[in-house]
């Protein structure tokens, strides 16, 4: 059987000789395994669609249950020069996040606009790079199935957006609690080492502009997703540590990909 199918390669290793194996995003089969004879060399016509971060059309035919690359053209090859180390860094980062909260034969349209988006924004420099990245995680986080609940204290149902001064996100439970509420348990936020997943309770500081930043993401469309801004380097840091830890307890593990990129960053 032959298909023509829209996709994002997200990681491509080497097989065989002189072949590579895709792993591919679709809007409508979520991740898929696709094997490129040849597609190694530089004098292959499909050596264009076997490298990590493009976009665009494969085509392909199904043989013993194995996809292989026919053909196809690619519409947008993201990062083709790698100049900017830092922005290649956080799309590898975004390209394992894009991995592990897919599947095959599930419908992934809205996690393939964002990455793109993610991508497009990261090569044009329309965005700062922490912001960028932590709203993904937040929209990641979402799409998992772990959307936080901001509006509300978790423990008294006070009204939180209009809150000033300091209070925390309870990771774990995926609520936040307002400082009344952390001083009547006798708790300081802090900031927990994150390789400790789920293993203790975790309060992580906010402030107005970090929680307004996080409940943002969370609800916002696909193709507004980082359309925000937030001007205080205090607040950043907060929404950016808050993002990056939610994530990573709620999917219960690490990613290489983000050593290396606080290592470039850093």
């Amino acid at each position: 059987m032959r298909f023509a199918i829209d996709g994002l390669v997200l990681r491509e290793s080497n097989t065989g000789e002189n072949d590579k194996l895709l792993l591919i995003l679709t809007a409508s089969k979520g991740k898929i395994w696709v094997k490129a004879k040849g597609g190694r060399s530089i004098k292959n016509s499909k050596s264009a669609l076997c490298r990590a971060f493009t976009y665009g059309e494969f085509e392909l035919y199904d043989k013993n249950g194995t996809n292989f690359l026919s053909g196809g053209a690619p519409s947008n090859t993201f990062f083709a020069y790698k100049t900017d180390l830092e922005g290649y860094a956080l799309a590898t980062y975004i390209c394992e996040i894009c991995e592990e909260i897919t599947g095959e034969e599930q419908d992934s349209e809205d996690v393939l606009r964002a990455t793109l988006n993610a991508f497009y924004a990261i090569e044009k420099k329309l965005f700062p790079l922490p912001l960028i990245k932590a709203a993904y995680e937040i929209f990641a986080a979402c799409v998992s199935g772990f959307a936080p609940e901001l509006s509300l204290c978790s423990d008294c149902s006070k009204e939180m957006l209009n809150e000033s001064g300091i209070f925390s996100l309870d990771v774990m439970n995926g609520g936040v609690l307002c400082k009344e509420c952390l001083e009547k348990r006798n708790i300081t936020p802090d900031l927990p080492d994150v390789d400790q997943f789920a293993t203790k309770t975790i309060l992580l500081p906010l402030d107005s502009s970090a929680l307004m930043a996080m409940k943002y993401c969370s609800e916002a469309k696909v193709n507004r997703l980082f359309n925000f801004s937030i001007t205080d380097q205090n607040s950043m840091n907060f929404f950016s540590k808050a993002a990056e830890i939610y994530l990573l307890n709620h999917l219960e593990r690490g990613f290489n990909t983000l050593n290396f990129y606080k290592s470039v960053k850093d």
